[in-house]
């Protein structure tokens, strides 16, 4: 499959209207997608454009996009965060779910900062947790230079195998910038979301479970990371 041949594929699917989940949860859409597609992983080869990472979204959602998942430096930061910072949610499970921004401090007294070759996590109590800006070039670009980029409407109950999709808009993303990645952390557009807690079943209940620490962005800024994009459906 080319590109022109997956455009086609997509303005077809689109055509079809509202279509079933085949999945239930969040990841249903990307699920769904994937096997309208052809698809068995998160990836696409084509001999015109090369690696596409595919992600799909509800149009309406107002969760964020992850862009890559990535633990801070050093090794073991996140546990040392966790025994410090952690707190019991509702269900009496300790967990440490904390969004990360840039111009302000957050509940759990963290924020983030560029400081030469490395964007630093700050805390009351100096743990060190570090990301170095080549996991711009190690990670972000590796994972994400080239996204297709897919949104749906939904209708139906959302999450169950009572939901359908109607896959409306497509874009094709490339060239992720660093200036602009580095802005997008400044202005808060950029988010490191912390993911921590315990496992609550089986085996492993009760023990340390990190859920990963994601880079993440609204949908409407995800674009503005690419020097290209263009709408292709």
């Amino acid at each position: 499959m080319n590109f022109q041949e997956l455009t086609q594929k997509i303005l077809e699917i689109k055509n079809r209207g509202f279509i079933k989940t085949h999945r239930l949860d969040d990841t249903g859409i990307g699920k769904t997608l994937e096997d309208l597609l052809g698809i068995e992983e998160n990836n696409l080869r084509l001999p015109d454009v090369g690696d596409i990472e595919l992600k799909a979204k509800r149009i309406d959602s107002q969760s964020m996009l992850t862009i890559a998942t990535k633990a801070p430096n050093p090794r073991g930061a996140n546990r040392v965060l966790f025994e410090k910072y952690r707190y019991r949610d509702k269900y009496g499970y300790y967990c440490l779910h904390s969004t990360v921004y840039a111009s302000k401090y957050n509940p759990q007294g963290f924020k983030i900062r560029i400081a030469g070759d490395r964007l630093e996590l700050e805390n009351k109590d100096n743990i060190e947790a570090f990301w170095p800006m080549t996991i711009f070039y190690d990670v972000l670009r590796t994972k994400s230079n080239k996204i297709l980029l897919v949104f749906a409407e939904s209708e139906g109950e959302r999450k169950t195998f009572e939901e359908s999709f109607r896959f409306a808009e497509a874009y094709l993303l490339s060239d992720l910038n660093i200036e602009k990645f580095k802005t997008a952390i400044q202005e808060d557009k950029l988010k490191v979301d912390i993911r921590i807690g315990v496992y609550r079943s089986g085996y492993s209940t009760g023990k340390y479970h990190d859920h990963g620490t994601g880079f993440r962005i609204n949908k409407k800024d995800f674009l503005h990371l690419y020097d290209k994009y263009e709408q292709i459906v």
